[in-house]
């Protein structure tokens, strides 16, 4: 998990510095055929243009955040650190990209991604190399290929080139899932998982999809209801009928944070999970997490069942009776002195026909709701759902309309995402996220 993470990494940066070039389908003629994950990101230049016409995407990349002026300055440190010219590595890029995985024995993967047409892919070789340099410290290495298609040279670099050179090439059924000229495409083909998906944008909204294999016996058809039926606490709402109940391609993050086994049971005795988020703003500072916040889960699990998870983390619990407890999160903060001090947030738990947890207690918290506008009336929501509609398993919004406001008062519009996924045929799901 940890090797996979530092690729990820690596590989982000290097496909941000792709950011100002074309890559058409044709690079996927240098793809194992029997690839298990196949990315094509096509017209990257087009498609980051475009995508600083959504508004959210814009706000963030753009002016008042800043995100791609910050990425670009760290990127030209990095290439400094390295001994590489930024400006002339850009200069002579004009190339497309594809990313690939193999797998030549079960559950070993290996990755590859091919480059080109370069004018002197040798050179590029070496940058690329000084680039992915840190990955060698975790027994990650990429051996050169150069390829010539059509008078035109290509760079391939992949982990082992036996296994590639002896793959038969070509990937020729993408266009399958490409609803655009411009966007990123993805197809995976695993024993754990196949499907495919994309993004691209169109007036000024970020439209993906795609759709996979699930384990739909597992849901709870009745515990999704209508936008009409939640009430919206003003950020983050999400609901899902859906629990996975194999976990263990998670378990090694899982362990970060508490034992899998102690999370894999009580996720074995539930079928349903809804959050109501309100992210508290002030005067420009990072949001927080208000008290109004809760999370609600079906679960056949008993309140004592969550002990254990607190006593792994050390914290401080009270059950005050069978069906309810309080815990206690301390965590540091700086006072207006610049003193340091301690503040300990109190979270009850209950258990009733649903496990819930929130800051306030029960009596308090249904109150609240009750005050509250219908998440269907939500201005972002009704924009989004006209569009994709509503998913049937899960859905969720999220509405960063008051966080972007906090930064600038006078902010126009409606920032933020609506995510949806419904049941296609049995074992299969189909996913649709649009962004404004």
């Amino acid at each position: 998990m940890q090797i996979m993470k530092k690729f990820l990494f690596s590989f982000s940066l290097v496909i941000f510095i792709f950011s100002i070039t074309i890559f058409p389908q044709d690079i996927l003629k240098l793809v194992p055929s029997d690839s298990k994950l196949v990315v094509l990101i096509n017209d990257l230049e087009g498609t980051y243009a475009d995508l600083k016409t959504v508004p959210t995407m814009k706000t963030l990349l753009l002016e008042p955040f800043n995100a791609e002026l910050m990425i670009s300055n760290f990127a030209k440190m990095y290439f400094n650190a390295l001994k590489i010219d930024y400006e002339s590595f850009l200069n002579n890029l004009n190339v497309n990209l594809s990313i690939f995985v193999q797998e030549p024995k079960e559950n070993n993967y290996i990755f590859g991604f091919s480059i080109g047409p370069l004018e002197n892919p040798q050179t590029f070789a070496s940058d690329l190399d000084k680039l992915l340099e840190l990955l060698k410290d975790y027994g990650i290495s990429f051996t050169p290929v150069f390829q010539t298609i059509e008078n035109e040279n290509y760079l391939v670099m992949v982990q082992n080139k036996e296994v590639y050179s002896s793959s038969e090439k070509g990937v020729t059924d993408f266009e399958e899932i490409l609803p655009a000229k411009k966007g990123l495409y993805y197809r995976i083909n695993t024993s754990d998982y196949r499907g495919d998906g994309y993004f691209y944008t169109k007036d000024g909204f970020l439209i993906g999809g795609g759709n996979g294999t699930a384990e739909t016996e597992f849901i709870d058809k009745n515990f999704v209801k209508g936008a009409q039926e939640y009430p919206f606490l003003g950020s983050i709402f999400f609901t899902s009928g859906l629990i996975p109940k194999d976990l263990t391609n998670y378990a090694d993050f899982i362990n970060i944070i508490v034992d899998y086994k102690i999370v894999e049971n009580l996720i074995s005795v539930s079928q349903g999970i809804e959050a109501n988020v309100d992210l508290a703003t002030s005067n420009g500072a990072m949001p927080t997490i208000s008290n109004a916040s809760y999370l609600k889960l079906k679960t056949d699990a008993k309140i004592d069942e969550i002990i254990p998870i607190l006593n792994e983390n050390n914290i401080k619990y009270k059950k005050t009776d069978e069906n309810m407890m309080e815990f206690y999160i301390e965590s540091e903060i700086t006072n207006q002195n610049n003193e340091t001090e301690m503040l300990t947030n109190t979270f009850y738990v209950w258990k009733d026909e649903y496990m819930m947890v929130s800051q306030i207690k029960p009596d308090e918290l249904q109150k609240l709701l009750n005050d509250k506008p219908k998440l269907s009336e939500n201005e972002l929501f009704q924009k989004l759902s006209e569009r994709i509609g509503t998913g049937d398993v899960t859905y969720a919004l999220v509405d960063l309309t008051p966080i972007f406001q906090n930064y600038v008062p006078n902010l126009k519009g409606r920032y933020g995402l609506l995510l949806n996924v419904s049941p296609i045929e049995e074992n299969k799901l189909k996913i649709d996220f649009i962004v404004q």
